[in-house]
């Protein structure tokens, strides 16, 4: 269709998706952002958070990322995440358990991570719930 254009997901260890999408949400480092075909071209880094873009077919999908870069360039939207997940790959359970050793680790406990390490699991472990729940 004429307002379709590229998304394209990669982290460290696949290619997650590209595809023609008609629109899309992410987490910039200043906020969420969102494109369509023929957005200005654009670098940012990414934040913790979700991705949310509606496919060709008008069905809307969810991925968490937990940081990276995105390029909006010749109508193509790159985004290099440290780590992404779709929402239905995503195991709550195990998500939840990590989000409680983060939290054991904040509050003193016995634990190898470090603050700035126990803050960032923390974060990535509440985006992954959240994304998993949006795409149920």
């Amino acid at each position: 269709m004429a307002d379709e254009f590229m998304l394209s997901i990669v982290a460290p260890d696949r290619a997650l998706l590209e595809e023609p999408i008609h629109s899309v949400i992410l987490p910039a480092a200043n906020g969420y952002m969102g494109a369509l075909k023929g957005h200005e071209p654009y670098i940012a880094s990414l934040k913790a958070g979700y991705v949310e873009y509606q496919d060709a077919q008008g069905q809307r999908h969810f991925v968490a990322v937990s940081g990276g870069f995105v390029e909006i360039a010749n109508n193509t939207v790159s985004i290099l995440a440290d780590s992404a997940e779709r929402s239905t790959e995503i195991d709550i359970s195990k998500a939840e358990a990590e989000l409680e050793h983060a939290r054991q680790a904040l509050k003193g406990g016995d634990s190898p991570m470090s603050h700035e390490q126990a803050v960032s699991e923390l974060e990535k472990a509440m985006t992954r719930i959240k994304v998993a729940k949006m795409g149920n």
